[in-house]
């Protein structure tokens, strides 16, 4: 961690969650930050790309709030299942009596892809859950671009693929419990290989759910080095598993980490998630 966040933040606990990427800031209220806080956070997301902030109390507003401090909060493009009332920027992502709404999640995917400008990040608020069921997993779509090999790197440098919600869409309107969405945007090119404007860092940015193809290429031709890239990416090794707490916040990086929902849960559980998202810019 660099000097300067250590400063802003005082004595703070920064430890990394996992090997792979991650790390749980401690005694931090993210409800009153100030401007160097804030400064000092932003590094700390393009270094760990998930930032967990537990034992946190927010109102939508203050929620809201901290979210901004990243980028303009957005509504979700498509999702109008569940928007808390009054609050139209909070996502309300949650199971109860045998029904999900927003989607189940449990598919490898990072945020709305199929978007010119994705999002840059996302926070997730927990206000339900059975602890020790509904884990979000995390995984570092940096660690698996520098795994790759030389010669690979260079050969996905050259290349773009095509985002759609096409996929997402279907999955929406499957379930009886969700508000039907009617049209799927034109589909959006987006660079394979992303490089972060700050730091120069460069990570995959494909993901299951939204990316159908390679530019120029039929999806027979693309599946296979796509799922090669997937499989690499969800190495047990590349990934981080949180274990959520009622009151625990999650921001995590959309643009170098994908993410998935365990549904190990049954129907008797509920899960309560309230979701806002900071906008991004096209990826380079």
């Amino acid at each position: 961690m660099k000097n300067h966040s250590h400063q802003a933040l005082g004595a703070l606990s920064i430890s990394p969650a996992s090997g792979a990427l991650g790390a749980v800031v401690e005694g931090l209220d993210i409800s009153k930050l100030n401007s160097a806080q804030v400064a000092a956070i932003r590094p700390l997301l393009d270094e760990y790309s998930v930032l967990v902030f537990p034992d946190q109390e927010l109102t939508p507003e203050e929620q809201i709030a901290f979210t901004a401090h990243f980028g303009p909060v957005e509504q979700h493009p498509l999702y109008r299942s569940a928007i808390l009332d009054g609050y139209p920027e909070i996502l309300v992502l949650e199971h109860k009596n045998h029904e999900w709404v927003n989607g189940r999640n449990d598919v490898w995917h990072s945020d709305v892809t199929f978007s010119e400008e994705p999002p840059l990040g996302s926070v997730l608020y927990c206000r339900a859950i059975t602890e020790g069921l509904g884990d979000t997993l995390f995984c570092s779509m940096r660690r698996a671009y520098d795994a790759l090999s030389p010669g690979m790197q260079q050969m996905l440098r050259q290349l773009s693929a095509e985002h759609s919600s096409a996929r997402m869409v279907v999955r929406n309107n499957s379930e009886s419990y969700n508000v039907p969405i009617d049209e799927v945007p034109p589909p959006v090119n987006h660079p394979v290989v992303r490089t972060n404007r700050a730091t120069g860092k460069q990570n995959l940015f494909v993901n299951p759910i939204y990316t159908i193809r390679f530019a120029g290429m039929t999806e027979k031709e693309s599946d296979p080095l796509l799922n090669y890239l997937y499989e690499q990416a969800t190495r047990p090794d590349n990934i981080y598993r949180h274990r959520w707490k009622v009151n625990d916040v999650v921001m995590f990086d959309n643009r170098c980490a994908m993410h998935y929902v365990v549904l190990d849960y049954g129907p008797e559980m509920h899960r309560l998630m309230h979701r806002t998202t900071a906008a991004g810019e096209r990826p380079v």
